[in-house]
């Protein structure tokens, strides 16, 4: 029994090293909301069709970013290794997949909807009214998402991520109806806090893991 538990902690530790321990996957994150963010912006500037292809075109880049920095610079600081492809694995990778999707696909729905056109000399619409339930289930389901991978990984601020990015979202959306904010600050605000704690793992991470230099 002794053995099994050692056996789930050392997985464990391995996928937290070889996922969360550089800080670049906290960037990916946070840049994918930083955009999310200022995306009512970028949408007036170029219209819904392609500010939808910049978006998904600057996600494909942003992930193929963080997986060549990752095989450049932090696989040859801490190796390589392959994690034991158990079911409970397999698992975790379909569900947060679909969760990411399901989340995703709320968070679009609620940010990328065209809303009323905001004008100047027209005073915004009453939204008292209006109801938020889609954006209390973003709440949930992120808070769902980040808090079972924070658990099933062992990384405490995954918790904090998903409830401090739904709760911007809902707060984002409510100013968008209120006060017809453009710019998404409030989740722009927790996009940031993400970025500083991905660089402050990342700069954390080249300390601790110096690369290694052949014949030394």
């Amino acid at each position: 029994m002794s053995e099994t538990t050692d056996l789930r902690q050392i997985q464990r530790r391995i996928h937290q090293l070889m996922s969360f321990e550089d800080g670049l996957w906290d960037l990916l994150l946070g840049s994918i909301f930083m955009f999310l963010a200022i995306y009512p912006v970028t949408r007036e500037l170029l219209g819904p069709v392609w500010n939808l292809v910049l978006f998904l075109s600057v996600l494909a880049l942003l992930v193929v970013g963080q997986l060549v920095v990752q095989h450049f610079v932090s696989a040859p600081r801490i190796g390589y290794a392959q994690p034991r492809r158990s079911p409970k694995l397999r698992l975790l990778v379909i569900f947060t997949i679909l969760m990411v999707l399901i989340t995703f696909g709320l968070v679009l729905w609620t940010l990328l909807s065209p809303g009323p056109e905001i004008s100047a000399s027209v005073p915004a619409e009453d939204s008292s009214g209006r109801s938020y339930m889609v954006e209390l289930i973003v709440v949930l389901v992120m808070g769902g998402l980040f808090s079972t991978m924070g658990y099933l990984f062992g990384v405490t601020r995954l918790y904090f991520y998903g409830w401090m990015v739904g709760l911007a979202n809902l707060a984002s959306v409510y100013m968008v109806h209120n006060a017809g904010w453009t710019v998404l600050i409030p989740l722009a605000i927790a996009a940031g806090i993400i970025l500083l704690i991905g660089f402050v793992l990342l700069v954390r991470f080249l300390r601790k893991y110096p690369l290694r230099v052949e014949g030394a």
